[in-house]
């Protein structure tokens, strides 16, 4: 048929990010480093779907262990799945990134997203707000660090590819505003890692402060010189 099932969709945010992760067969099976916390970026849904990226920094790269993605469910079965996977794998929780909406007090609950997640035994942690194309961008910026594990490639990888701008049939061009289909939501939770993650800072070592008395080194011979 000379067709490719993984070619990029028309409009695609993220068309040469993921043909750049497949050309580099960075998609595998693989495991974490024993011992590190593994983080969460979520993209929490009301009425919608709930998705949520598993990954690990390790150095300058991004290990992008795992993704839910649940829908018509609340925080706690969401919770619930997290730990028994962890538990499963042998995984310790680490951070859980969330948008910046999420301390928005919800109606009839009197808290806050944030403060039910603490509730929950849950570490929130608010992403820095910034405009949704600034989003984009930090993604793209972020996916060349990227390794994805292969259990991530039917929901998050397929999401990422599918994650386009909405088409405008009037003026038969897309629009700047993305498509919000079933793809969204695993997007967006992706951009809040991109917001969130940070590479860890060098630790330089601070010089020693010299005190007391310091006996100078002998001085250098002079070539021709005679020593006594």
């Amino acid at each position: 048929m000379l067709c490719s099932f993984n070619a990029s969709v028309l409009g695609a945010f993220y068309a040469l990010e993921m043909a750049t992760v497949r050309a580099e067969e960075r998609i595998l099976d693989f495991e974490p480093p024993a011992g590190l916390p593994i983080d969460y970026a979520w993209d929490i849904g009301v009425r919608d779907d709930t998705a949520v990226w598993a990954f690990v920094a390790v150095g300058a790269q991004i290990l992008i262990l795992d993704i839910i993605v649940m829908n018509g469910v609340g925080v706690e079965m969401i919770r619930d799945e997290l730990f028994a996977r962890e538990q499963q794998r042998g995984w310790k929780h680490g951070t859980d990134y969330v948008p910046h909406d999420a301390k928005v007090l919800e109606w009839g609950a009197g808290r806050t997203r944030v403060e039910t997640m603490q509730i929950l035994g849950l570490k929130p942690m608010l992403v820095p707000q910034a405009g949704l194309l600034d989003g984009i961008n930090a993604a793209r910026r972020t996916l060349p660090l990227c390794v994805f594990h292969t259990r991530t490639e039917e929901l998050g990888i397929a999401a990422l590819e599918e994650y386009r701008r909405e088409w405008d049939d009037d003026k038969k061009t897309f629009k700047a505003s993305p498509l919000h289909n079933w793809a969204a939501h695993p997007a967006d939770a992706f951009r809040y890692l991109a917001q969130g993650y940070r590479p860890a800072p060098r630790l330089v070592a601070a010089t020693p402060r010299q005190e007391g008395w310091r006996i100078p080194p002998p001085a250098e011979r002079r070539r021709g010189s005679i020593r006594l």
